[in-house]
């Protein structure tokens, strides 16, 4: 094995076990609480020791910090690949259309919102920070390629708003229903623009 291999052996063998870690958070937060997890118990549940664990992530805020980029980074993967798609149908706000689905893939796919984020966000404020930013990036984008962008603005706020009664757990309505909500919202973004 030549030394470049073994540099990315390690390199992918540090990779996984970051990944293991952070999986293992998730299901710590979403069973404890994250103000009550401890990074034992995530290194318990990820079958490191804490010095490895701590080796990744030097600490607490470290893995939660980690944890949010996870879920940012998922959905902009998730965002692209669906915009690849969308582009090409040949109908209008290609971006906001692909934001809308993705959420929707997004709470069809995980259910109820990241147990403990609220928590974790409560404790450190700061981890809000990327959400901030991708958001801020989103709706610029949303404004300067959607052919009816008020249309495609109402679209993005409504879907921020049953994000956040999801995350505060305030929502009087069912999935379905929310569902049905931004499947309308689908519907008429991939109209002829000048139907908004």
């Amino acid at each position: 094995m030549t030394q470049k291999a073994r540099i990315q052996t390690k390199s992918d063998r540090r990779s996984l076990t970051r990944e293991k870690i952070i999986d293992a958070a998730i299901e710590v937060v979403a069973e404890q609480g994250a103000r009550r997890f401890s990074l034992d118990a995530v290194a318990d549940r990820a079958g490191v020791s804490k010095g490895g664990l701590l080796y990744n992530f030097p600490s607490k805020s470290d893995l939660m910090k980690a944890m949010v980029a996870r879920h940012v980074d998922g959905f902009s993967a998730q965002l692209e690949q669906t915009l690849a798609v969308l582009q090409g149908d040949g109908r209008p706000n290609a971006f906001a259309r692909a934001y809308l689905s993705t959420f929707r893939d997004h709470i069809c796919q995980k259910g109820r919102p990241p147990a403990g984020f609220l928590a974790a966000i409560a404790e450190e404020p700061g981890l809000l920070d990327p959400v901030r930013e991708k958001n801020a990036a989103y709706l610029a984008e949303i404004r300067s390629t959607s052919e009816n962008a008020n249309l495609a603005m109402m679209g993005f706020l409504a879907v921020e708003g049953i994000r956040h009664m999801r995350l505060f757990d305030t929502s009087p309505l069912e999935l379905e229903e929310l569902l049905t909500v931004v499947d309308g919202l689908l519907a008429r973004l991939a109209e002829d623009a000048r139907a908004g």
